[in-house]
């Protein structure tokens, strides 16, 4: 399972690793993950170290009692001068390196701001880890909506665009199975968002 943690007050910005706590919002939603994980089988729980990915994972291992694999290679990537802005406070505050993310991403940096080669290897090397070691495990990863995004893109052969919407809502669980071996590591096989 990959899970997306629930919403947080900086909802809307480039939050990175910025670590708020989660919103009203944010707690109802993590009430309905509980709930709607309940039944399925949890052998391992592995989370992003900031807050709002450790309150998800800390509910969800008291409920399956299991305890977190703490990771901070499964941290959002780190935006630098951008974290906690919107994306018109960007436009705003960075037009010139705005239009360079647009047309230059993943090779442009923002100011200050984790490359993005760097954050793919840190989870690329996270994820080889894990897919070495996943037979007949059932692990959850609690982390951020890039994390997810480049897992369904470099695991999943799933599509930008296709992984953008996937990982859209707060909360959401991807349930798939690890095939290590094969062609495609990844198979998303159902999806689920509280409403």
């Amino acid at each position: 399972m990959l899970i997306r943690h629930p919403a947080t007050a900086a909802a809307g910005t480039f939050c990175g690793h910025s670590d708020p706590d989660l919103s009203t919002n944010g707690e109802a939603q993590l009430i309905a993950l509980e709930r709607r994980l309940d039944s399925e089988r949890l052998d391992r729980l592995i989370s992003s170290d900031l807050l709002r990915a450790r309150r998800c994972a800390a509910a969800l291992a008291r409920k399956h009692r299991v305890s977190v694999e703490w990771q901070a290679d499964l941290r959002e990537l780190h935006f630098g001068a951008w974290e906690g802005l919107n994306w018109a406070q960007i436009e705003r505050l960075f037009p010139e390196q705005a239009r360079r993310w647009i047309e230059e991403f993943p090779t442009f940096t923002p100011p200050g701001a984790e490359p993005y080669a760097c954050f793919a290897a840190r989870i690329r090397g996270l994820a080889t880890r894990l897919l070495a070691h996943t037979a007949n495990t059932s692990l959850a990863l609690v982390s951020h909506r890039g994390v997810l995004q480049f897992l369904l893109q470099a695991y999943g052969g799933i599509s930008a665009a296709e992984a953008d919407v996937m990982t859209s809502r707060y909360a959401t669980v991807l349930f798939g199975v690890a095939t290590p071996q094969g062609s495609v590591p990844l198979a998303i096989e159902d999806l689920w968002y509280p409403d």
